[in-house]
């Protein structure tokens, strides 16, 4: 018997078997990635849909977002800004959540410029009810929604 032919073989099935195991490997880890990217996008149309379904369904709500929609944030309530603080801190986390989406790759270009721009007319609000962005947010995100094209909205 010629061990070193068999040697030969052997080496060689065990070197196929390896590339066999890395090419599934391949395989599965881009599925996972796709079933990723679906995922924070579905994530992303939810947390929307939710926002804007609490907004639809609270009257009270509805009402202090036409006032900012105005411009008139100053002659809200005390009890009317806390809840428009609550509002916007919240949207801008999820905005935040999104944006960290996009940097992993989970959401695509035109779904984070959108969300930027909307966060970027979001900040003045956010800030005219008393609160520093900075001490909010992470400095990654207030860095890119200042970088944005579209102006803030007029104070």
């Amino acid at each position: 018997m010629d061990w070193d032919r068999l040697n030969q073989w052997l080496t060689l099935l065990a070197n196929l078997g390896v590339l066999i195991g890395l090419i599934v490997l391949i395989v599965e880890v881009r599925h996972a990635i796709s079933l990723s990217e679906r995922e924070a996008f579905r994530n992303r149309g939810t947390e929307i849909q939710e926002a804007m379904q609490n907004l639809a369904m609270t009257p009270e709500l509805a009402e202090i977002m036409a006032e900012v929609q105005e411009g008139r944030v100053e002659g809200l309530t005390s009890a009317d800004k806390l809840r428009l603080n609550a509002w916007y801190g919240a949207v801008l986390r999820r905005m935040q959540n999104q944006f960290n989406d996009y940097r992993h790759g989970y959401l695509d270009d035109a779904s984070n410029e959108a969300m930027l721009r909307a966060a970027r007319r979001a900040f003045p609000i956010y800030e005219q009810l008393g609160n520093d962005v900075a001490d909010q947010l992470h400095p990654s995100f207030i860095e890119a929604v200042r970088k944005t094209d579209s102006p803030p909205v007029p104070e």
